[in-house]
């Protein structure tokens, strides 16, 4: 009863509210507390009743515990982010199964089927959701750190889906030959190949007067060198990186945020007039993650 009253009262809280429970359910031990977070985060989520201690603090206030739509989206969005971060949680995959075989859920049941395990199955199997919340923000909060580029770069490596959701690959430093290192080559599920080259999100893709810096033309040149070099040496290039032929580029560097309007068009019409290369700013990455994880909710939802 205490682990339920606190979950209804954290949801009563708002936003923070859902955020104390999503680090409560991801604690290291098996408590009741934490199971009744991921309980209390699922039934805000999916739009169903408060676990029955709630009927108790309603009565206390004198009124239902409010929680509005805002709140009942990001519970959608925690609970699903829980079952992805339990993929590589031994923990948090045991109490998962655990709620998912308990009576207080199997009561929960609409029409002939359990939602929560029906829920965690089409996440587990379908794989529909690639790319989560928790994942897009932490590399947000990386980008906002004046890190080293080997950062940015380790953290791309291991959530590719950043770069480019079509990544079937992401082969990181690869050499071309004796004369180039890429970044990262992708070769992505269409066949496909992109060669990437990563700055930082501090470098400035623009000087003061508004003319490209001279960072941005070196890295820009370096991205030309990787499609010229498969080019002329394709034959030995196809030994390496199976079917590669006139990859695309793409350039990662820079914030938008730091851009005035007039260098945002500017770099439009530049984006625009490239026939072989995007250039791209690391908050063009976060949209974009965020972006997919919405449509992917949306197909998951229907």
């Amino acid at each position: 009863m205490c682990a339920e009253l606190a979950a209804g009262i954290a949801l009563a809280s708002g936003l923070s509210g859902v955020k104390l429970l999503v680090d409560v359910a991801q604690e290291g031990d098996f408590s009741s507390e934490s199971q009744e977070a991921i309980k209390a985060i699922w039934l805000a989520g999916s739009n169903q009743p408060l676990p029955e201690a709630g009927a108790y603090l309603s009565s206390l206030l004198g009124a239902d515990i409010p929680v509005n739509g805002s709140v009942r989206q990001k519970a959608s969005e925690s609970f699903d982010d829980l079952v992805l971060a339990s993929k590589d949680n031994a923990v948090l995959f045991s109490k998962l199964l655990s709620i998912a075989s308990s009576d207080s859920i199997k009561h929960q049941v609409h029409g002939s089927g359990n939602e929560f395990t029906e829920r965690l199955i089409r996440i587990f199997s379908a794989g529909s959701i690639s790319v989560s919340t928790a994942l897009i923000d932490k590399f947000e909060a990386l980008i906002a750190k004046d890190l080293r580029e080997e950062e940015y770069q380790r953290y791309l490596n291991a959530h590719p889906i950043i770069l480019d959701p079509l990544a079937a690959e992401i082969v990181p430093k690869h050499r071309l030959g004796s004369d180039y290192i890429t970044d990262f080559v992708i070769r992505r599920h269409d066949g496909r190949y992109l060669v990437v080259e990563i700055e930082k999100p501090q470098d400035r893709i623009f000087t003061a007067a508004g003319d490209f810096t001279a960072p941005f033309s070196h890295a820009l040149g370096q991205v030309l060198d990787f499609q010229g070099w498969v080019a002329e040496q394709n034959s030995y290039a196809r030994s390496k990186l199976p079917h590669i032929e006139n990859p695309r580029g793409l350039l990662v560097m820079g914030r938008r945020s730091d851009l005035t309007e007039h260098q945002e068009r500017k770099l439009r019409r530049w984006c625009a007039n490239s026939n072989s290369i995007d250039v791209v700013t690391f908050d063009d990455l976060v949209s974009s993650g965020r972006q997919l994880l919405a449509s992917l909710r949306r197909f998951d939802e229907g």
